[in-house]
């Protein structure tokens, strides 16, 4: 057996039994003790972004520290993420994704909730927050947030950089253009933003992830009106690959449904950074006045994600191109895409979302990993990361994309273990912290 196929068995063993049933049973527990928050909170999620924020503790608003969160969430794993998950774990794996990313919203909400009330101040007014942070400061263990500080690390140039660069320069190599050259014209405009730090990153983000969006979005809607009458039919095998419990026993459709639910979750973590770590460090930045509401502003990412990863997964189910032989990444997305327009400018479509949702994401997890290295090393020496960052960038064009995606899955599933240590440690805090919100707000609302 191979290196990338021990890695590979290794992360679906990892995920079952570990991350799984973590999620689901200290999500479970958030989510009832901080009344189902993902829910019930959620149109002031959306309330709290467009409204004008005084506070003076901080360097961006909530909207542009969303926006980066967006600039994060919203990348590759959204498009050919969903391609991957298909292959490997068939329809049901879409279910599981949602199931994930449900819970793992409240985990992140105590995440970003703690980054904040943890959050340190640098002498040129920068702020860094993070598990690391509370890890250390909140439970004392400095240990931990070293290894998290270095999981980071890993995940900022495995999942932000490799697997971004890597998903894009797929369908333009098959295009005719060269990757390598490819990969150098993009990583001269990520200096270009990464060079001017967590401002200049949120202010661009800001611009630019409505519009990927509402361009991405549409042209799928379109798609699925086309084949409107294979959506239920979609549904229904979604629902019956992920719950089929009467095989669960029976050999290898079991072993299918194990593999929906572990493919499920990886791709929903790597999708919305749900309890990963990454978005409170992203958050840290955010001007606040209490930490609660930062919290709750977060819940909306998970959900608009979530959105994007589904339409793109209707889309491959609908057209057919997730069973189609020798499609793989982000050629079966432009695929479903083309021949759902019935014409080859979905797949350009596909290619200029991509291209955005790529850029992106590579500058939000530059930032991550930046701060990672800030609590090692301090802030001086962690901005030659940058420098090494974007140099990094053109290897991911010619790695091999089953490796590139099992290390970012095993990276980004380190970060959430060590990231829930911190979460379910002080959970007593998070959980004081929304009630004593809860009823201000109910006194407020009362006068």
């Amino acid at each position: 057996m191979d290196i990338k196929s021990l890695l590979e068995m290794f992360n679906h063993h990892f995920t079952l039994f570990i991350v799984f049933p973590a999620i689901i049973f200290f999500g479970l527990y958030l989510t009832i003790k901080l009344g189902c928050m993902q829910i019930s909170h959620l149109r002031l999620s959306c309330n709290l972004l467009t409204k004008n924020n005084t506070a003076n503790e901080g360097s961006i608003s909530r909207f542009e520290a969303i926006s980066a969160v967006l600039a994060g969430n919203f990348g590759t794993g959204n498009i050919s993420g969903m391609a991957v998950a298909l292959a490997v774990g068939g329809p049901g794996a879409l279910v599981w994704m949602w199931i994930m990313a449900f819970f793992g919203a409240a985990i992140q909400y105590a995440s970003c909730l703690l980054s904040v009330a943890y959050r340190k101040k640098s002498a040129d007014n920068e702020y860094s927050g993070g598990p690391m942070y509370y890890l250390k400061n909140g439970l004392g263990f400095q240990g931990l947030a070293i290894l998290f500080s270095i999981f980071t690390i890993l995940g900022a140039i495995t999942v932000g950089n490799f697997a971004q660069i890597n998903s894009v320069v797929l369908p333009l190599d098959k295009m005719g253009l060269n990757p390598l050259y490819c990969s150098l014209i993009i990583a001269a405009f990520t200096a270009v933003v990464i060079l001017g730090g967590i401002k200049r990153i949120a202010g661009f983000a800001s611009y630019i992830v409505p519009f990927k969006a509402l361009l991405y979005l549409s042209t799928a809607m379109v798609v699925l009106f086309f084949n409107y009458e294979k959506l239920i039919p979609a549904f229904s095998l979604m629902f019956h690959s992920a719950f089929d419990f009467s095989s669960l026993l029976g050999g290898v459709a079991g072993a299918g449904m194990l593999k929906a639910i572990s493919t499920g979750f990886d791709r929903g973590l790597f999708a919305t950074d749900a309890g990963t770590g990454m978005v409170p460090i992203l958050q840290a930045s955010a001007r606040s006045d209490n930490p609660v509401m930062d919290g709750v502003t977060t819940l909306i990412a998970p959900l608009m994600v979530m959105i994007v990863c589904t339409m793109t997964g209707l889309v491959l189910i609908v057209t057919g191109a997730w069973e189609m032989p020798g499609l793989q990444s982000t050629n079966m997305v432009m695929h479903a895409f083309s021949h759902g327009l019935g014409t080859p400018i979905g797949g350009y479509i596909v290619v200029a979302a991509l291209i955005m949702f790529a850029y992106t994401t590579i500058l939000a997890w530059a930032y991550c990993g930046e701060k990672a290295l800030e609590f090692l090393v301090g802030a001086k020496k962690a901005r030659l990361f940058r420098y090494v960052y974007i140099g990094l960038i053109p290897l991911g064009s010619v790695a091999d994309v089953g490796m590139i995606w099992t290390l970012a899955d095993i990276s980004i599933t380190l970060m959430l273990v060590t990231n829930l240590v911190g979460v379910i440690g002080l959970a007593n805090h998070v959980i004081d912290s929304s009630h004593e919100f809860k009823a201000s707000q109910a006194v407020a609302s009362s006068n």
